[in-house]
């Protein structure tokens, strides 16, 4: 029965019949900011110059808003787990993680501006409220980032004032008890419209088909535009979360009984957490941005940027493996854990066109500064919890008691960088990309763990060549650096680890630019890994010392198709394979799919049925392992597996339109993680929302 409908929804996704009504009709629901034609938009997240995608010799992919929404994602979570080429894990109830071209993704971005990501404040579950696209660039990104990992960025364009004035509320009630309310209001300010503001937010609460677990979130948003001339746009905005779960988890579940056995008939509402778990963590953000366009076409941009974040955790972890008879055998560790993030950042460039040798070429710099300061206050318990009978455990146990003062831990992190990159037209049909970046980074800690790495240089190069008017043909080379606080033999501090990432691919425009295609195969490499020296004697401090090894490679291809073959239909296809290897050749972060498929669609009836959208997504991925995970060294694994998510709208009036979404649509059982401390934790069963959303 599955395999019949898995074959009806394929069939209906790749075979659609043509003709659709005016785009401005499909704007009754939401603001639309369309990349469903052309997807030649402007993305500068790659190398800081406004090219277009053809333009950029990176894998880039756009997300709109019109998807978005089709497809109910409402936090940038659910966003990743439909990205093409990115692996999203949910390891606990409350935290996620994720990860591109096998390593971990560190580096996002508000409006370009580069910010830490952390799961710990569970940024992951920033509400997608604020955000007209995403523009995720694959590989590494060091120059416009700074450190990180050769992965992905992830750029999260907040919303800015509509044109005209205008918006939407939406409610939507699903699966678990849950509800969600939303709005999203444009209006001018001044009669002439010269100062614009825009206001959003929204409200959810729900269960969980996991035990306990609960979610009540709010955010805000608000942004002013003021035209201040002709050439001139001062930008003002903020925004504020308030993020209350109950009964979060702290690490998963038990992969394996005690004779190392699967315990994979656990039932998905297993929990570790107590009556008293929660993991509360709050945020508030101001931004400005002053832009200045001069008539020869270039502009200056200035980005300021501060944000707070508060956590607090009351938390039980459970370990080991139960007997799968008495299901005694399990440990637990509880912790009060109190954390305060402040980030400052700041960026300055400018870009423009200029004339070389009779032609015109693009130019950029830009200066960048950011400064995080984290302060932790650890409280460990004054006695034990017990686990007992792990099958009867309800999480009914009384919450330990505590000392009065904790083991506090504050860190600073200061990066500076300054940026130049210029795409140069060699030919009519030949460009090239030179870029370079010098960074310094600076860590400093009440644990005396500072380190700092100065006049860090990172390369860019690319070079892009026009086959045809539709098709061109690209390479590049990207570098990125990761501090390291490892120290070798003689008590030096080990120089950073970087990363590179080396492309090769075609793009192309077809159906009059209105469908984008797109193949690269890729390698990339890290290097001067910090590994253990176990011939060395231990450090000052009893740490012992590291030397720097060739790391880890990861390589692959992935093919990607987005737009719109036909007037009525928008396609969204992507596969990827990549494998990762270590220093040895041996396979590496085998927890990680070495393939994934990414399809979706959205087709608009025409005709009688002119008010009707379908639409669907399909996830597959590859078997997942990992060795030396049991309780004798057995494998834990997850096969291969899909996930099938639909949905279909339907516009009552000009203005009101209702949605409903199913999402696991076959209610496949699943680990979404099973590499966190060898735990697991399985993915969402079958679940259902419906929406009624209406614009004014």
């Amino acid at each position: 029965m599955q395999k019949s409908l898995l074959a009806t929804l394929i069939s209906s996704l790749l075979l659609a019949p043509s003709s659709y009504a005016d785009e401005t009709q499909s704007d009754a629901n939401i603001e639309v900011i369309s990349i469903k034609g052309s997807r030649l938009d402007k993305a500068a997240t790659a190398t800081g110059l406004p090219l277009t995608l053809r333009e950029t010799p990176q894998s880039v992919t756009i997300i709109d808003q019109e998807f978005i929404q089709s497809f109910s994602l409402n936090n940038v979570a659910d966003l990743m787990f439909l990205t093409p080429g990115v692996y999203a894990q949910k390891a606990e109830t409350n935290r996620y993680f994720f990860s591109s071209r096998g390593n971990p993704i560190t580096n996002f971005q508000f409006d370009g501006v580069p910010v830490n990501y952390s799961s710990f404040f569970n940024d992951a579950s920033t509400d997608t409220i604020l955000f007209d696209r995403v523009e995720v660039v694959r590989g590494a990104t060091g120059l416009l980032t700074g450190a990180g990992e050769p992965s992905a960025a992830i750029n999260l364009i907040r919303k800015r004032p509509k044109a005209t004035p205008g918006g939407y509320v939406s409610a939507k009630v699903g699966s678990w008890d849950s509800y969600r309310v939303e709005g999203d209001a444009s209006v001018d300010v001044t009669n002439d419209g010269d100062v614009q503001a825009r206001f959003a937010a929204a409200y959810e609460k729900s269960d969980s088909y996991v035990d306990l677990a609960e979610d009540e979130n709010l955010q805000v948003y608000g942004v002013i535009t003021a035209k201040l001339s002709d050439n001139t746009l001062f930008t003002l905005g903020a925004d504020y979360s308030d993020r209350d779960p109950k009964g979060s988890t702290w690490g998963g579940i038990p992969l394996f009984y005690a004779d190392g056995s699967l315990a994979s008939d656990l039932s998905r509402s297993t929990t570790t957490a107590a009556s008293w778990s929660s993991w509360q963590r709050n945020g508030a953000n101001v931004f400005a941005t002053l832009e200045h366009g001069f008539d020869n076409n270039w502009d200056v941009k200035f980005d300021v940027e501060h944000r707070e974040d508060e956590m607090d955790g009351h938390l039980l972890y459970l370990y080991g493996a139960p007997d799968k008879t008495t299901g005694l055998g399990m440990g637990a560790s509880a912790m009060i854990y109190q954390s305060t993030r402040k980030q400052d950042a700041a960026r300055l460039f400018a870009s423009g066109p200029f004339e070389l040798f009779g032609r015109e070429h693009k130019l950029t710099a830009g200066l960048l500064y950011s400064k995080q300061d984290i302060t932790a206050d650890s409280y460990y318990p004054l006695d034990t919890v017990t686990v007992g009978n792990f099958f009867e455990w309800d999480g009914s146990i009384a919450e330990p008691s505590y000392p009065s003062t904790p083991i506090t831990q504050e860190g600073e992190e200061i990066q500076k960088g300054a940026y130049l990159a210029t795409q140069i037209n060699l030919h009519d049909q030949w460009m090239l990309l030179l870029g370079g970046r010098i960074s310094q980074y600076k860590y400093e800690s009440s644990a005396d763990d500072d380190y700092n790495n100065s006049d860090v240089i990172t390369p860019y190069a690319g070079l892009v060549y026009d086959v045809t008017d539709s098709i061109s043909i690209y390479t590049s080379y990207t570098e990125i650096f990761l501090p390291q606080d490892a120290k070798d033999a003689n008590n030096k501090r080990l120089d950073p680890m970087t990363g590179n990432n080396i492309e090769l691919g075609a793009k192309g425009d077809f159906f009059d630019e209105k469908l984008t295609a797109s193949i690269a195969v890729f390698k990339v490499q890290k290097e001067n890994v910090a590994e253990r020296d176990d011939n060395a004697l231990p450090l000052p401090g009893g740490n012992y010392p590291m030397h720097l090894v060739d790391g880890t490679s990861n390589q692959g291809y992935e093919v990607e198709l987005n737009g719109r073959p036909t007037e009525d239909w928008d396609l969204f296809f992507s596969y990827t394979h990549s494998e990762s290897e270590d220093q040895d050749g041996s396979a590496f972060s085998t927890y990680l799919p070495k393939d994934l498929v990414r399809l979706s669609s959205l087709y608009h009836f025409d005709g009688a049925l002119e008010h009707l959208t379908v639409g669907g997504n399909l996830s597959w991925q590859s078997k997942i392992y990992k060795d030396d995970a049991g309780p004798n060294g057995e494998r834990s694994e997850q096969d291969s597996y899909y996930l099938v998510n639909l949905m279909t709208s339907y516009q009552l009036t000009d203005d009101a339109k209702i949605q409903l979404n199913i999402s696991n649509l076959f209610d496949e059982k699943y680990y979404s993680s099973i590499d966190f401390y060898n735990q697991g934790f399985f993915g969402e069963p079958r679940n259902i929302e419906l929406s009624l959303s209406y614009n004014f």
